[in-house]
């Protein structure tokens, strides 16, 4: 039964104890209704994508990934693999901003630059077409 107020005194001690109560449950509330949105989502809704719509090629608008890269020698060359190799678009280009790393970063760009020409230069046409925006970003990027 909910008590009834008959002062200021007991509204202001009532209004102190539930707010101090929402306090104190509030991180048991939000954990368990985070458990609750993650269980709806695996189970309910994240299967109920089935593929992905095709686009034809010629639809497709031409998109440039501009990648910042300060110090990031440990993800970099993982990064640009995977946006070379595993991507499911084919008009696009990648754009490589390093803005003075101090570490080892240059250096790896260069070395991910040598190889892409080498790759190039071997005459496999589909990895000419995915890999010359990003030499093109990279000579653009060394020469400013």
């Amino acid at each position: 039964m909910i008590p009834v107020v008959t002062s200021f005194h007991s509204l202001f001690v009532f209004l102190f104890e539930a707010f101090i109560t929402l306090l104190a449950t509030y991180p048991i509330i939000g954990s368990f209704s985070w458990f609750i949105g993650a269980f709806c989502y695996t189970f309910l809704f994240k299967h109920k994508q089935k593929d992905w719509d095709t686009i034809p090629v010629e639809a497709e608008p031409f998109i440039t990934i501009m990648v910042p890269a300060h110090n990031e020698e440990i993800v970099i060359a993982h990064t640009i693999e995977y946006l070379l190799t595993k991507l499911n678009y084919v008009n696009y280009e990648v754009l490589v901003m390093d803005d003075g790393s101090t570490d080892h970063t240059p250096q790896i760009l260069q070395l991910l630059q040598k190889n892409i020409l080498i790759s190039v230069s071997s005459g496999l046409k589909k990895i000419k077409e995915k890999l010359m925006p990003l030499i093109l970003g990279l000579v653009l990027l060394r020469e400013n």
